[in-house]
């Protein structure tokens, strides 16, 4: 499965429920977890061994300046990627994409996700220098930005545009799944923060790399449900092994999904028959 979602454009008025949101991002997080952790631990890892280099002072400014593009694609590309192996299962119980090919899947749009993470940084910081309850506004409008620009058209304003669409009426509930998961993040990267200090530059390496593809998937897996709930609030977010979410050629209920190709002959053969 190589196609991106088709969504609708509308904005359906949904009352989000942070706790069932919050439920749901767990069991995603707990039946993907392997491949998650992995795809964040094979990207922060290199990320934070550049980080590290052009910390310790024996690096360059190429160093250093290479280390910085990098880290902001490479959270692009993680964040990317965990949508996109949700994205799979939400169309497709079987569709368990690997870690290259999900991390394949998103390097398509990694451009766009990078001007996404850009955009939501400057305008979080610009907005946090007023006051931090401006700054916490924009966050939460912008909290669905990356699934947005993953899943859907357009170009990285867009996706922040559509982002502030499907927030819009549920500002308080997204507040509370962003809160929920910081807090989260906090409690799991204080300890190995703790751990690693004074450890030297590979202890520090081995704490972030580790901290950091722990956390990463929790919160992608959240905002992504806070997306298709908003989005599609009818339909699961992800299909149990052996579904498929039913096609428009599907002609009853329980019958085996048809493809469009099966539905045309199926149609060439009813005027065919008329014909003769």
């Amino acid at each position: 499965m190589t196609d991106y979602a088709v969504v609708t454009r509308t904005v359906q008025r949904v009352e989000l429920d942070a706790n069932a949101v919050l439920k749901q991002a767990w069991l995603l997080y707990k039946r993907l977890f392997a491949r998650s952790v992995l795809l964040g631990a094979t990207v922060f890892g290199a990320t934070h061994f550049l980080q590290a280099l052009a910390s310790s002072g024996r690096a360059g400014v190429g160093v250093t300046l290479l280390a910085l593009v990098l880290s902001v694609a490479g959270l692009a590309l993680v964040q990317g990627g965990l949508v996109e192996i949700v994205r799979g299962l939400h169309e497709d119980g079987d569709d368990d994409a690997s870690v290259f090919e999900a991390l394949g899947r998103a390097s398509g749009r990694v451009m766009k996700l990078v001007c996404v993470s850009i955009l939501f940084g400057l305008g979080v910081g610009l907005a946090s220098l007023l006051l931090v309850i401006p700054g916490l506004i924009v966050a939460v409008r912008w909290a669905v930005a990356v699934p947005a620009a993953m899943l859907e058209e357009g170009n990285a304003r867009d996706a922040l545009r559509r982002s502030r669409a499907l927030v819009a009426g549920n500002g308080w509930n997204v507040f509370k799944v962003l809160f929920a998961v910081g807090m989260l993040n906090f409690i799991v990267l204080i300890p190995l923060t703790l751990v690693a200090h004074g450890s030297g530059p590979f202890g520090i390496w081995v704490a972030t790399t580790v901290g950091s593809a722990l956390t990463a998937p929790y919160a992608a897996h959240a905002l992504t449900v806070v997306y298709y709930a908003l989005v599609e609030p009818g339909r699961p977010v992800v299909l149990d092994p052996g579904r498929r979410w039913e096609s428009v050629w599907t002609a009853e209920a329980g019958q085996p999904e048809k493809s469009a190709w099966d539905e045309y002959e199926r149609q060439f053969d009813e005027r065919e028959q008329r014909w003769t």
